[in-house]
């Protein structure tokens, strides 16, 4: 259930991430020392959208295949019309698969921010979003955030495999 990342798509989803930071460092530059901690919500919703942009199915892999599918075609039709090039498809990074012990801690991780959901203040709420759409379509590509995926993964897997041989 993998949808090919687009120019358009990477476009979406590095603009919201440009957005996002130059938003937060504008918001800091009076401030001597950076409040690091106020990136955590968008930081973890990057992550959360790559964990999700991994699955090679179910649930998760459908709602990302469909947000990286939805920016592929917004961002096709503002490139096209920005610029008058077409947009054509990217190489996927060769990102691992998650195993059985990665799978468990990815539905954990939901099933935490789904329970949690109530919890968070309304102004993570955003952030956490746009960080999910940002994980979920530049998770995929070839570039820093296929990096971090190929970092992530293995993580993960390594994790959730010891909870595995743990019990």
């Amino acid at each position: 259930m993998n949808t090919s990342l687009t120019v358009g798509g990477l476009a979406v989803g590095l603009s919201v991430l440009v957005w996002y930071l130059l938003r937060w460092w504008h918001g800091q530059k009076n401030n001597k020392t950076k409040d690091w901690r106020s990136l955590t919500p968008f930081a973890s919703g990057v992550l959360l959208g790559i964990l999700a942009a991994t699955c090679a199915g179910g649930l998760l892999g459908t709602v990302a295949s469909w947000v990286r599918g939805l920016s592929n075609s917004a961002g096709d039709k503002v490139v096209a019309g920005a610029t008058g090039t077409s947009p054509e498809a990217l190489g996927a990074a060769g990102v691992p698969g998650l195993t059985s012990g990665g799978a468990l801690l990815t539905v954990v991780a939901f099933v935490s921010l789904i329970a949690l959901w109530k919890k968070i203040k309304a102004t993570s709420r955003k952030p956490l979003g746009f960080g999910g759409l940002c994980g979920c379509t530049l998770g995929m590509s070839s570039g820093v955030a296929g990096s971090v995926a190929l970092a992530l993964i293995p993580l993960v897997n390594e994790a959730g495999d010891s909870i595995l041989g743990i019990i």
